[in-house]
């Protein structure tokens, strides 16, 4: 089984306005979100989505003192991360075949130095609709949404190629 981190609040963020935060979770992957990026102000989200991600198997990585220190250590060599991306990376590391699901340029371009395995909210949204795990409908209204976002970073000729694949 593969592992996601879901280390960019970002993507969780962008997963709850495209309303497939609820689907996240039935992909066949240990959806796994660092405690620092969990407790992030960023993240407003209810009690009640919260538990429905608990409740679906989403499991809560506390960062060990170990992998603070080597968190701190990337920030002090990549100082425009954030705290969070470096905890991002760091728990990436620390599972075997982990994923680290972000929409964040910056972070994306330190993990792949890093050798680390990068997708987007696209790469979800491509996964669902392979594995027919939501109805097409409930994609195409997220690419929607996504697409109108201004605060969205997703392409939208990236957007436009996933919504003729739904065509």
């Amino acid at each position: 089984m593969e592992r996601v981190i879901i280390n960019d609040a970002s993507c969780l963020i962008d997963l709850r306005k495209g309303r497939l935060l609820h689907v996240l979770c039935r992909l066949p992957v240990e959806v796994v979100v660092p405690l620092p990026i969990r407790e992030s102000e960023l993240l407003d989200f209810t009690p009640q989505e919260w538990a429905m991600l608990d409740g679906d198997g989403m499991v809560t990585y506390d960062v060990p003192p170990d992998e603070v220190g080597e968190a701190f250590a990337i920030k002090q060599e990549q100082g425009r991360l954030s705290a969070n991306d470096c905890f991002c990376i760091v728990t990436t590391n620390h599972f075997d075949d982990a994923i680290l699901l972000t929409g964040d340029r910056l972070l994306t371009r330190v993990a792949r130095e890093r050798a680390l395995q990068v997708h987007g909210i696209l790469w979800v949204t491509d996964q669902l609709r392979q594995l027919k795990l939501c109805d097409h409908n409930l994609l195409v209204v997220a690419l929607n949404i996504w697409r109108d976002d201004r605060s969205v970073f997703v392409p939208n000729t990236l957007i436009d190629a996933q919504l003729k694949l739904l065509a």
